[in-house]
């Protein structure tokens, strides 16, 4: 049942925000402050940040552009060496059912986001094609609608008014995501951006 709506799709508040542009006004106090509110959990002004210096700066654009462009490829399902005839069978299935996703390179793209950001998430949206559950649509959704959560793990949550395990935010619902992290580096998500 959790595969017959995204998950966003009712969280309007997200859907209608707007983003900032942290870049206006900028001074070396506000930059910290948007650093220190990100190590805090609250990553919205640092994304935002990000998003203006890609947009305004044509060197940043240039080689994030080339770096994300190099991860789309041209790429096939093949079976394992040695593959059983069942293995084999498989793997031109699920290479058949991966031609039904569409915009398969822009969703390998939209992951690539993660490079500048620390993580891209994408929700899907799934249908059936014969007797197969397959993505109707791979979205890509804003790092803004989400937060982190610190727990034993990092979690990334949807940010939403709602409690779960006495935590802010909607944990991701399995199989509804695509979720790409960036280890550029190691340690919390929030430094990796």
């Amino acid at each position: 049942p959790d595969l017959a709506e995204p998950q966003t799709s009712r969280l309007l508040h997200l859907q209608r925000e707007m983003q900032s542009h942290p870049t206006r006004g900028l001074t070396p106090s506000r930059l910290a402050r948007i650093l220190d509110s990100a190590e805090q959990g609250d990553l919205t002004a640092q994304f935002e940040l990000y998003e203006d210096m890609e947009e305004k700066d044509g060197h940043i654009a240039s080689e994030m552009s080339k770096r994300r462009r190099a991860c789309v490829l041209e790429w096939e399902v093949i079976a394992p060496p040695n593959a059983t005839p069942e293995e084999t069978r498989a793997a031109e299935l699920v290479g058949e059912l991966m031609t039904e996703i569409p915009d398969f390179e822009d969703m390998v793209f939209d992951a690539t986001d993660a490079i500048g950001k620390g993580f891209a998430c994408q929700e899907i949206e799934w249908h059936r094609v014969e007797k197969y559950w397959v993505p109707k649509t791979i979205t890509h959704r804003p790092q803004s609608w989400f937060s982190l959560h610190r727990g034993y793990r990092q979690e990334l949550r949807l940010r939403s008014n709602t409690v779960t395990d006495g935590v802010q935010g909607d944990p991701l619902r399995p199989f509804g995501w695509i979720t790409h992290v960036h280890k550029a580096k190691s340690g919390y998500l929030e430094r990796s951006a």
